[in-house]
C-alpha cells in the first residue's frame, strides 16, 4: 500500500486543487491521497472562507482519501513553521511514502540546494542576512538576497509555491525523513492571481469572487459537485472579525501584547496607535505595511491577536522539539485500509472522535487541542455558531460514488 500526502489549505478547494490530487496519485503511483489541511485560519494571515468540515467534504468528494486537521499554532504561522509543522504530522503518521507539493520550478535539485544552505546556515549566508535585515529588508526580502549571493538562482525564492516547496525540503532534512518529495509543477493562474480565465483560477481569485458574490464565476472554477456545497456553507472574510480584533486591542495592555507571537521591535505600539482611527482589520494592516512588515506578516500578527497565539505557545509546540496529535476530520469510505494502518503504524495518538479520544493525549498536547477548541469556537462567531462544534460535528465518512 504506498501512500502520498498533501499539504494544503483548500481555501477554497478548486479545480486546481482536484488536479493537484491527481497528478499526485499519478506521478507516485499512490494507493492513497491524503491531505493534512489548514484548520479555521490560514498561513496568509487570514480565516479561511469556508469552515474546515465543509473543507473536508470538498476534498473527500474530489478525490482525496483521508483528511488531517493542521492544527491552528502551524496553519497561522511563517512559511517555515507552517511547512515543519505539517511535515511533522505526515512523518508522525507512519503512512506518508512521499510528499507532492506545487512548485513553480521542476527543479528539484535546486529546491535541495536551496533548503540546505538554510539548513547549515553557513558564515557567509548569515553574514549577508543580518546586512540586509540591517538596511530595513523585510525577513522573506533579505533571505532571497543573501541566497542569490551565495549562488542559488534569484528564481526559485521569487515564487511563493517554491518557498513553500523549500521550507517542506528544509523540515524533511530536519526530521531525518525518509517520505520521497515529488514535484507537482505550477503551469497555469499565477499563485495570487486576482484574474479568472478558463477554469483554473487561483484561490485568491476565488476568493475575491465569492466576496463580491460574482457566482458564475465561482461556478466556472470549482468542481461542481464543491459549488452545491459552497451553496450550503456560510463564507466569511478577514474583515468579518474587525470588532473582536477591536476589542481584543482595547484589552490587552502594551506589555501583553509584546507576548504575542510575531510581535517585536515596538510593533504592539504601532498597532495600539490604530485603535479609534481605523475599524477594519484590512485597514490596519494597510496603515502598518511598510517595507520591513509585509501585509500578510501584518494580518498573521493581528489573526494571532485575535486567537491569543503567543509566543509561549510558538515555543512549546515546536515541531522540532514538541509532537503534535493527528487528527482525522474525514476519510472516504474505500480508505478503511488506510484508516487501520494509521492507526496501528502512527507514533502519536489519533483522534478520529474528541469525545472519546482526548483522554489519549499528553498534557501538552491537551493545551494544543484546546488552542484548536478556542479557534474553533472564534471562526463561527461572525455567523453566530454554537460553541464546542469540535465535540459535536461528526467525524466525515464520505461515501463512494
Amino acid at each position: 500500500m504506498k501512500t502520498t500526502a498533501i499539504i494544503a489549505e483548500y481555501n477554497p478547494f478548486h479545480n486546481g486543487h482536484k488536479f493537484h490530487i491527481e497528478k499526485a496519485r499519478e506521478l507516485t503511483n499512490a494507493d492513497y491521497v491524503i491531505a493534512i489541511m489548514s484548520s479555521s485560519f490560514v498561513q496568509r494571515g487570514d480565516c479561511a472562507v469556508f469552515d474546515k468540515w465543509c473543507r473536508t467534504r470538498a476534498a473527500l468528494s474530489c478525490g482525496a482519501d483521508m483528511v488531517i486537521e493542521l492544527p491552528v499554532v502551524y496553519s497561522t504561522s511563517s512559511a517555515e513553521g507552517f511547512a515543519s509543522g505539517a511535515v511533522k504530522i505526515a512523518e508522525e503518521s507512519g503512512i506518508a511514502d512521499c510528499l507532492a507539493f506545487v512548485a513553480e520550478t521542476d527543479d528539484i535539485t535546486a529546491l535541495k540546494a536551496t533548503a540546505d544552505i538554510l539548513c547549515r546556515q553557513p558564515e557567509e549566508y548569515r553574514n549577508s542576512l543580518k546586512t540586509h535585515l540591517s538596511d530595513g529588508l523585510s525577513f522573506p526580502a533579505a533571505r532571497a538576497l543573501s541566497l542569490v549571493e551565495n549562488g542559488i538562482s534569484g528564481c526559485i525564492l521569487s515564487q511563493p509555491n517554491n518557498i513553500l516547496a523549500v521550507e517542506y525540503m528544509k523540515a524533511l532534512q530536519l526530521f531525518s525523513s525518509t517520505i520521497e518529495p515529488v514535484i507537482v509543477h505550477r503551469t497555469t493562474s499565477e499563485f495570487n492571481s486576482e484574474e479568472i480565465s478558463g477554469n483554473i483560477a487561483s484561490a485568491t481569485a476565488v476568493r475575491k469572487a465569492l466576496y463580491t458574490k460574482q457566482i458564475a464565476l465561482v461556478k466556472s472554477t470549482v468542481p461542481e459537485n464543491c459549488f452545491r456545497l459552497y451553496q450550503g456553507c456560510n463564507s466569511v472574510f478577514a474583515d468579518d472579525f474587525s470588532s473582536y480584533l477591536n476589542y481584543a486591542l482595547r484589552y490587552y495592555s502594551a506589555e501583553e501584547l509584546k507576548q504575542i507571537s510575531s510581535i517585536s521591535e515596538g510593533l504592539e505600539n504601532r498597532i495600539l496607535k490604530t485603535v479609534g482611527e481605523y475599524d477594519k482589520i484590512s485597514d490596519i494592516c494597510t496603515a502598518l505595511k511598510t517595507k520591513r512588515y509585509t501585509y500578510t506578516r501584518l494580518m498573521r500578527t493581528l489573526f494571532h491577536i485575535i486567537l491569543g497565539i503567543t509566543k509561549e505557545h510558538e515555543n512549546m509546540f515546536s515541531p522540532v522539539d514538541f509532537e503534535p496529535y493527528i487528527r482525522v476530520l474525514g476519510f472516504r469510505q474505500s480508505a478503511l485500509p488506510l484508516v487501520k494502518s494509521l492507526t496501528q503504524n502512527a507514533s502519536v495518538p489519533v483522534i478520529m472522535n474528541i469525545n472519546k479520544d482526548e483522554k489519549k493525549l499528553s498534557d501538552s498536547q491537551k493545551k494544543l487541542l484546546e488552542l484548536e477548541k478556542k479557534a474553533t469556537n472564534i471562526y463561527f462567531a461572525p455567523n453566530n455558531g454554537k460553541l464546542g462544534l469540535d465535540y459535536t460535528m461528526p467525524l466525515i465518512v464520505e461515501k463512494d460514488m
